[in-house]
């Protein structure tokens, strides 16, 4: 397995930076240390090479992220789990690596119908959670009454993804400094001006 993780780093890696189209499976092979046979021993097809990483990032998000949320009752806690665990699930357990979950946004082209329809039904109870959330939230008066629950959903999702991209590992700031930072300014946001 942790010469699948290795592909699955490295291909997602690739993938990142090129995109699905551009990222050859010999690319994928060589910085893998293997041959292009060698690679297909793994995998056997890029389809399914992009598709087994999808699962892995989805199965890592519902286990770092989804299940400890459902475990809170409190909506604003579940919240800030939701943040902080998703944070740090997109930036991987080693800081200097992204997780591959960044690819299940960014390249589900690649897959086929049946298989996005799959990992589109996985990503959207991720959002339902967030969503809900909010909305108990809005019912608590804790979140502004014409803030739109999707909207603010896929704001939240958008921001904690775009961490994997800016975010270095030896920057000023430490992870936890960006979360709290990215937390405070999601909840001020939320919340809107103070009266």
């Amino acid at each position: 397995m942790d010469r699948r993780l290795q592909i699955y780093r490295e291909a997602s890696a690739l993938i990142l930076e090129r995109g699905f189209a551009g990222a050859s499976m010999s690319d994928i092979a060589v910085a893998v240390g293997l041959t292009k046979a060698g690679l297909y021993h793994f995998v056997s097809s890029k389809e399914d090479l992009l598709y087994e990483i999808m699962l892995h990032g989805m199965a890592k998000l519902e286990h770092d992220v989804i299940a400890p949320a459902l475990a809170e009752a409190d909506p604003a806690t579940r919240l800030e789990v939701i943040v902080r665990r998703h944070i740090r699930n997109v930036v991987g357990a080693d800081s200097a690596l992204r997780n591959p979950i960044s690819i299940v946004i960014d390249e589900p082209q690649g897959l086929s119908p049946e298989r996005r329809r799959e990992i589109d039904a996985r990503k959207r109870r991720y959002m339902d959670l967030i969503r809900d959330t909010l909305t108990a939230l809005q019912a608590r008066g804790v979140v502004r009454p014409e803030l739109n629950p999707t909207v603010a959903a896929f704001t939240i999702i958008g921001t904690i993804m775009w961490v994997a991209r800016w975010r270095r590992p030896n920057g000023r700031l430490s992870l936890d400094e960006i979360s709290d930072q990215i937390v405070g300014n999601l909840l001020s946001g939320l919340r809107g001006p103070a009266a």
